[in-house]
């Protein structure tokens, strides 16, 4: 067994009591029970890409639920939901997946990318909601949202790298 399905599966550990308790939530018991390893495929998701393919739409649909939820409940109800708290799980495994299962791998370019979106996502829309962001904060911003997206682009193979003249080394 290698280390990085060791590490994976110690991750999956800390699932186990919410695997057997929870109700409700986008995935039915059996699903979170395959998804954590403690049940087989059967029935009519014979194969791993049937009920990869599955699981992923079912994640997609929620991913826009959610956005629906956002949009439409009360300010009071999502924010009884969304706190700092509930998301920094969801936003760690999010960013550190690629880099906890494989050790010495770089985290791919999709992870560098939503990285880059929470940052320059972040950063505006607390300088827009500040009246007192100076002249030298909207510049210190602009160059983090700039740092960023210079950072995603060398997570990008080397043939699709658009780097910008004032990033390019000189000589």
């Amino acid at each position: 067994m290698t280390a990085g399905n060791d590490i994976h599966k110690a991750s999956i550990a800390k699932f186990s009591s919410f695997i057997q308790t929870a109700e409700g939530g986008i995935f039915t018991r059996k699903t979170r029970r395959r998804l954590g390893g403690k049940l087989g495929l059967s029935g009519r998701d014979r194969t791993r890409n049937q009920f990869w393919y599955k699981v992923r739409n079912r994640v997609r649909t929620a991913l826009k639920d959610l956005e629906l939820f956002i949009k439409s409940a009360d300010e009071s109800h999502v924010k009884q939901v969304l706190t700092a708290e509930t998301l920094r799980p969801v936003v760690v495994s999010l960013l550190h997946k690629g880099d906890v299962r494989v050790y010495g791998k770089m985290p791919d370019v999709s992870i560098a990318e939503i990285a880059h979106l929470f940052i320059q996502e972040g950063l505006r829309c607390l300088s827009e909601h500040n009246k007192y962001v100076t002249k030298s904060h909207a510049r210190t911003i602009e160059e983090a949202i700039d740092l960023s997206s210079f950072l995603v682009e060398t997570f990008k193979p080397e043939s699709e790298r658009i780097m910008p003249s004032r990033y390019v080394p000189t000589m």
